[in-house]
């Protein structure tokens, strides 16, 4: 009787440690128990690194192109534009010549005048101007004028060396004017003769 209790006593105490230990904590799907040990790499694998991946910057914003300025229109109005052409030559009296043309603010006219002279040839009187009108009043002007007249030709002109046949004028220029006021834009002398010319220029605002 004594040996049956001896021997069911020892069988209880073995068993008590047993059930004393907690229950092992199972994971949730799809996460690694805590204690869990990285798997080994296969061999001929470089080991997998623990670190976090390099975030990517974010692409910077681009600023879109500014639009193109628009074209300015222009007041609607007209300018007259006078053109005033003195040609002097030594003593002799003064030829003057005058262009006279109609063009909108912002906007550009032209005249276009061509003579053929025997024993010179083409003899040009072209012209074109661009006016603006400014925020004072003013006006601003740029012209081209091209012009030419013959010398008069003496009666030895074509065998004597040195005679002055035809000189030719070019002036391109961009000034600004009072409307109304003539302006002395530009005069020019003859490379060789006595010849000067000069360019008057008037503008006028028609309201």
């Amino acid at each position: 009787m004594l040996h049956r209790t001896a021997v069911l006593a020892a069988l209880l105490i073995a068993t008590v440690p047993i059930l004393a230990q907690p229950p092992t904590a199972t994971p949730p799907p799809g996460q690694a128990p805590r204690n869990a040990q990285p798997p080994t790499p296969a061999p001929g694998q470089p080991p997998r690194s623990e670190q976090p991946p390099t975030p990517v910057p974010a692409p910077r914003a681009t600023t879109p192109p500014a639009p193109a300025a628009a074209r300015r229109e222009g007041q609607p109005v007209n300018i007259k534009v006078e053109f005033t052409i003195t040609d002097q030559r030594g003593a002799a009296a003064a030829v003057k010549r005058t262009l006279t043309l109609l063009v909108a603010d912002e906007r550009t006219g032209y005249i276009r005048t061509q003579s053929q002279v025997i024993q010179v040839g083409s003899v040009p009187l072209n012209v074109d101007a661009s006016p603006t009108v400014l925020s004072d009043g003013k006006i601003r002007l740029g012209f081209n004028l091209q012009y030419d007249w013959p010398a008069p030709l003496e009666a030895n002109a074509a065998s004597t060396r040195g005679t002055v046949v035809s000189t030719s004028l070019h002036d391109q220029m961009s000034v600004i004017l009072e409307s109304g006021k003539p302006l002395v834009a530009a005069q020019s002398a003859d490379p060789i003769g006595d010849r000067q010319v000069t360019v008057e220029v008037k503008a006028t605002v028609l309201r």
